[in-house]
């Protein structure tokens, strides 16, 4: 897989290739449980990568911890980038709890030069854009503030499309659905009719979660002429993986009081977008306060999980209904001894209800699918099937 990274670790993309590019074959290895090492696997691999064709190691100094902070740290690094890799092979060997993988790369020295926003969404275009889907909680009290507005999403939705991300909007796939129902109950389908209805269809990767809470003071006169108003916002965000419910990120951003005095050129006889104003400079990190902490911390992280999912595998969950200990041990040695497949872990056993396989696989589900139901032979049958969650029940 083809990727424009800076530097070490992960990162962005350039507009131009360059004519010259040093060609490396590096390993990178990390400890610890697969969901952690195989990142930091991956990040010292790209950094290993970028010593040895470039010439340097910016992150000489530092152990590769996390794998958002490497790749914040070297967006702005100057040094040297990775201009396209390959992931030649991965694997976790559970007794060690070591993380390998080992890539191709081209490597050239610099960088390229764009902002963080552009850089962000050259990535996801290179990357394919995973789809994503904003969901706010907002209580913003004060003088104008209109009720159900939905400002926060308007503008986390602005900055991810800007980014690049693909924007699934739920009132629209709710009216999507419920037209679909209708149609389907006049064509006599009721059962078709009924899950639209219930609205289970998986429709994004990713859901963006905030939770904002702020409040617009009333109108004040600091001085002779001039009418401002104070503004509160607090920001709670969380990335989550729409199939599994897994936390791919979150971001913190503490209340902040923005002293009407400090900018008497904002509107102060429209609340809302005052409010707005203050909203987006602490998402955007355009506030000096949360240039280090914002919006575009947690889309990095999306899209850095996105990419290791691209790059080592998909992590499947694979739930059976009923399945006895005997059988499904059968299924992990045969599992761990199939191509692609880079571990199995068994997360969870109970003979009379559900037992939960975890795999991490460059197979597609539908290859998985086929793998699990080969294994298993005319026991069982497939339920629910996701892009990360198969789920089988025993056949009547």
């Amino acid at each position: 897989m083809k990727g424009f990274i800076f530097s070490s670790i992960l990162s962005v993309v350039c507009f131009f290739s360059p004519l010259f590019g040093e060609e490396v074959t590096v390993t990178g290895m990390a400890e610890g449980n697969p969901d952690t090492a195989r990142e930091l696997a991956l990040a010292n691999a790209l950094r290993e990568a970028v010593r040895q064709g470039a010439g340097v190691d910016i992150l000489s100094e530092s152990k590769v911890q996390n794998f958002q902070m490497e790749y914040d740290r070297v967006i702005t690094s100057s040094f040297g980038y990775v201009e396209e890799y390959k992931v030649l092979a991965n694997s976790y060997n559970p007794k060690k709890k070591e993380y390998t993988v080992k890539i191709k790369a081209k490597v050239t020295k610099g960088a390229p030069q764009m902002d963080q926003v552009l850089a962000l969404r050259m990535l996801v275009r290179r990357m394919q854009s995973p789809r994503v889907m904003v969901e706010c909680t907002e209580e913003i009290t004060g003088e104008g503030i209109v009720p159900g507005s939905s400002l926060s999403s308007a503008v986390l939705e602005e900055m991810a499309q800007k980014t690049g991300f693909e924007i699934f909007k739920k009132t629209m796939i709710k009216e999507r659905d419920e037209k679909d129902a209708a149609r389907a109950e006049l064509l006599g389908d009721s059962f078709d009719a009924k899950v639209k209805k219930a609205g289970i269809t998986s429709t994004s990767d990713f859901k963006i979660l905030a939770n904002v809470k702020g409040q617009v003071g009333p109108m004040k006169e600091p001085f002779p002429d001039v009418k401002v108003r104070d503004v509160a916002i607090g920001v709670d965000l969380q990335a989550v993986w729409t199939d599994t419910g897994e936390i791919a990120a979150t971001v913190s951003l503490p209340t902040t009081y923005h002293k009407g005095e400090s900018q008497m050129n904002l509107p102060f006889d429209m609340p809302q977008q005052l409010f707005r104003h203050y909203l987006l400079a602490m998402l955007t990190g355009s506030e000096p306060a949360f240039k280090q902490n914002n919006a575009y911390n947690l889309f990095r992280r999306i899209i850095a999980k996105w990419i290791t999912e691209l790059d080592l595998g998909a992590k499947i969950q694979l739930e059976f209904k009923q399945i006895d200990k005997n059988t499904l041990d059968k299924l992990i040695a045969e599992l761990e001894k199939t191509p692609n497949i880079s571990y199995v872990w068994r997360r969870e056993f109970d003979q009379r209800l559900f037992s939960v396989l975890e795999i991490e696989t460059r197979l597609n589900s539908q290859q998985v699918e086929e793998a699990v139901l080969k294994q298993l032979g005319n026991k069982y049958t497939i339920d629910v099937a996701t892009k990360r969650r198969l789920r089988f029940i025993p056949k009547k």
